[in-house]
């Protein structure tokens, strides 16, 4: 159950039980569409015999914006992640990814989604980062998330001159990712904005965006 760190909305709890129900039913049917329209056109593509051109590529981005020169010992770090259905489905992928190579440099980690969250809104992160995590990385979605489900993708020729598309889900938005130690407090370590722009289906896109905050984690000496 989705237990949110803002402010407590006053809500009826069948109410409450009901809104998370539908969010829920929503998420897993949006991430199973997703799977079907990524690979049915591609092969149909291919079985056709047509040539495929792709129309939409999508980018990546981290930009760091803050960093404290206090020395850190991470041991075990909690990953949360903001934002509605659609930030859910790209963190979820995402701190999966992050959460393996944690465990390669020897550092614990686990991952709390807490729902959509006001970019102006503070979360209470001394109540969620309890014992054993010393540290936790925040991604804070923005207010201007896009998904676009019947974005053209691949477009195919055909032999016969005939010209049929392939559509991909164009995931867009921007967020502002914090490390925060728990040392003397919640003190922030490391600060930078991600920009993303991709198909939500690309797994290989989450590796580079995990590769990427990992790289400036360890430029800044945070970790190995």
């Amino acid at each position: 159950m989705y237990k949110s760190f803002c402010e407590p909305l006053q809500l009826k709890p069948l109410l409450s039980v009901f809104y998370i129900l539908s969010a829920l039913l929503l998420y897993y049917k949006t991430k199973l569409m997703l799977i079907i329209k990524r690979f049915v056109p591609i092969l149909g593509f291919f079985l056709s015999g047509c040539i495929v051109v792709p129309t939409y590529t999508g980018r990546v981005s981290l930009q760091p914006t803050n960093y404290s020169e206090q020395e850190v010992d991470i041991t075990n770090v909690l990953l949360v992640g903001t934002g509605p259905i659609a930030s859910r489905m790209f963190l979820d992928n995402l701190s999966s990814k992050m959460m393996e190579t944690f465990k390669r440099k020897g550092v614990s980690s686990e991952f709390s989604y807490i729902g959509k969250v006001p970019q102006l809104a503070n979360l209470k992160l001394d109540s969620l980062v309890t014992a054993p995590f010393d540290a936790c990385l925040v991604f804070k979605a923005s207010d201007d998330v896009y998904l676009n489900m019947t974005k053209v993708k691949y477009t195919g020729v055909a032999i016969t001159g005939a010209t049929v598309a392939g559509y991909g889900n164009q995931y867009k938005d921007k967020y502002t990712v914090s490390l925060y130690t728990k040392k003397e407090g919640m003190q922030l370590v490391w600060q930078g904005d991600l920009k993303v722009d991709f198909d939500l289906a690309e797994d290989s896109r989450y590796n580079q965006i995990s590769n990427l905050i990992f790289k400036e984690l360890s430029k800044k000496r945070i970790l190995p």
